[in-house]
């Protein structure tokens, strides 16, 4: 028996393409914001490094050669691996230059970084970040056609430029639909579809009104065949989109809070103390 397939991401160079062929729009972070947020990062870097040395200064100064030889690597090790390691495993791949430039280190499927990836990269800027001033890493991103340093490469990982926040209104029940979803049986819409008309929903204002009543009737067909019964003629397609996305997010918000509420309870079971001792 063959093993099961798992659905696995392929990124482009601007595209995440998920194993149910649905595109995140991504966009790798442009030479110019990686090197700014890296200088930020750098400063601050360099700035701890003062504060903690006029600290250490004391302390070497009383130590035989030897002692202070190992106070300094171990100075020099928390300086360019630990500081940047512990900051960027503790912000899921951020830090305070890339915060202020809107970028962010992802895997390159698109998930979060673990530790493996963040101490990969970590290492190896010690030696195209410290170890060349950078001329190293800013070569590897000029030739990489996503922007990617040889910490990247050897990690996995790539930054990205974070997108804008766009707010969107929230999708109403239609009034005179409310009755019909309440007892209809409407099934779960594969992703593409369920981002295929959010989408439009979201954006069917912009359109022209030909365009914007063809694309209607034709997801309307398409998400019909997962509901039962079907709406109440004569239904407006995009009222009928909007009651099935309603009736689907306030599914799914329902589902997490009962899990969430099922794990408070079994929290709270695994804190009592056993036989009221």
């Amino acid at each position: 028996m063959s093993a099961p397939v798992v659905p696995v991401r392929h990124i482009t160079e601007e595209k995440i393409v998920t194993g149910e062929a649905v595109e995140l729009e991504i966009h790798p972070a442009s030479p110019v914001l990686r090197i700014a947020a890296r200088l930020v990062d750098t400063v601050i870097t360099i700035q701890v490094g003062v504060l903690l040395g006029n600290i250490l200064s004391p302390l070497v100064e009383s130590l035989s050669s030897s002692s202070a030889r190992i106070v300094m690597i171990s100075f020099a090790v928390f300086i360019m691996v630990l500081m940047p390691f512990l900051v960027e495993v503790l912000t899921r791949g951020s830090s305070l230059g890339k915060w202020a430039f809107g970028i962010h280190v992802v895997r390159d499927d698109g998930g979060t970084v673990t530790a493996r990836h963040v101490m990969v990269r970590t290492l190896v800027a010690v030696l195209e970040i410290w170890g060349t001033a950078g001329g190293l890493g800013l070569t590897a991103m000029m030739v990489s056609p996503k922007g990617k340093r040889l910490g990247d490469l050897a990690g996995g990982t790539m930054v990205v430029a974070l997108p804008n926040p766009v707010a969107h209104p929230a999708l109403l029940m239609p009034p005179d639909l409310g009755a019909w979803a309440s007892s209809a049986q409407i099934l779960p819409l594969p992703p593409a579809l369920h981002n295929e008309a959010l989408g439009f929903m979201r954006t069917n204002a912009s359109l022209r009104p030909d365009v914007r009543e063809i694309l209607a009737r034709s997801l309307a067909a398409k998400v019909q065949v997962r509901v039962s019964p079907p709406p109440p003629a004569p239904t407006h397609p995009e009222r009928f989109l909007a009651a099935v996305l309603v009736v689907l997010r306030d599914r799914e918000y329902f589902r997490a809070l009962h899990r969430d509420a099922v794990g408070a309870q079994r929290r709270v079971g695994l804190d009592a103390p056993q036989w009221g001792i």
